[in-house]
């Protein structure tokens, strides 16, 4: 490159907020990089210039194998490539970061590798934040619409005891009302199940997303919000993992809600005292997640037809609740869109153990 040249892509990225970059292949070197990289790493331009292979000091120990993979299949397949890490600043903070690269290809050999890198702290706090939110909404809902279902039910079936033991015209206005605070206990119920119904639908109406999380640390969270709930402190949850952090490019908002119906589902058909089981174990391309607990299990006529959408499969669980039919359905669906599989054992009165497998997709 002319001095001309590095004065004309130094006047157009100068101020720009964005690192651009070009790398040659042949020469082993940084041809130009604009002074974003400082603000951004807070490491001179200089050091990178002078030892190209710096740049991999500054990412994160947990996703250099990462950035490794996604650079190696850049110059195998000669294709452009997206890859978010962290990178460590002098001062020890992290830095979440977006790089994009692009190959430039002669004669069907890459000569050079040009690319942006932009800041992306702000964008990953945000969605981990949402993220987080929307797991203990879904959470949240079960829990509370548990927490309604029974009360009103109970409600409901005193109310029309009442009517059943108070016979006669003098108590005719006492049956009128008990009647009506059944109706009404109904309606609630109903009101209920339709809320959950309708948040279900929507759900699964919206696109997949992929970015690249910790699923330990996604489940864990809310997790912790089934352990905390009051009117499930009777029931024993327990969470372990293979390894402390599991990264993997998955749509957080999807596997959350896989995990949410899961778990929803065992403590639906487990006793009060009963226990449920998660944990997630990493493979060399996948990461397994088992939910088990030691419920009533399902019985052989209905393990057919778990997976379909409506279907006699959706039963009342232990305490009366009622099912939507889309439970089973919106696990199979969310895992198959992240190109996983889910099945499943269960025996009657013994329990069941859900299997859910998803490429770690680490390379993409």
């Amino acid at each position: 490159m002319t001095i001309g040249e590095a004065e004309i892509f130094t006047l157009m990225f100068g101020q720009s907020e964005e690192v651009y970059f070009i790398f040659d292949m042949v020469k082993r070197r940084f041809l130009f990089i604009n002074h974003a990289f400082e603000e951004i790493t807070r490491r001179e331009c200089n050091e990178l210039l002078k030892d190209p292979k710096s740049f991999f000091n500054l990412i994160h120990s947990e996703d250099k194998d990462h950035v490794q993979a996604v650079f190696k299949n850049l110059l195998r397949k000669k294709t452009h490539s997206l890859v978010d890490f962290r990178i460590l600043r002098p001062d020890g903070s992290e830095r979440w970061v977006r790089l994009k690269v692009c190959p430039i290809i002669k004669e069907e050999k890459i000569t050079f590798i040009t690319g942006v890198m932009e800041d992306d702290s702000a964008r990953k706090a945000a969605i981990y934040n949402m993220q987080i939110i929307n797991g203990w909404k879904d959470s949240l809902l079960e829990i509370l619409a548990h927490d309604l279902r029974g009360p009103i039910g109970i409600v409901k079936m005193l109310a029309l005891e009442i009517s059943k033991k108070l016979p006669g015209e003098e108590h005719a206005q006492i049956r009128e009302w008990t009647k009506m605070i059944a109706e009404i206990s109904s309606r609630n119920i109903k009101l209920i199940h339709k809320l959950i119904k309708k948040e279900s639908l929507q759900s699964a109406g919206t696109e997949i997303t992929k970015e690249r999380i910790n699923i330990v640390e996604e489940i864990k969270e809310v997790m912790k919000i089934y352990k905390n709930s009051q009117t499930l402190t009777q029931k024993i949850f327990k969470f372990t993992s293979s390894h402390e952090e599991i990264y993997a490019r998955a749509d957080s908002i999807k596997l959350i809600q896989v995990v949410n119906n899961l778990v929803s589902n065992a403590i639906k058909f487990t006793n009060e005292t009963g226990i449920i089981k998660l944990h997630i174990e990493k493979y060399d391309k996948t990461f397994m997640l088992t939910v088990e607990d030691n419920g009533i299990g399902i019985p052989k006529n209905l393990q057919p037809i778990l997976f379909s959408k409506y279907t006699e499969a959706g039963r009342e669980g232990t305490d009366g609740q009622s099912s939507i039919g889309l439970g089973m359905w919106i696990i199979k669906s969310f895992t198959e869109a992240h190109d996983g599989k889910v099945w499943f054992e269960s025996e009657q009165n013994k329990g069941s153990k859900f299997y859910v497998e998803i490429p770690l997709g680490e390379e993409e």
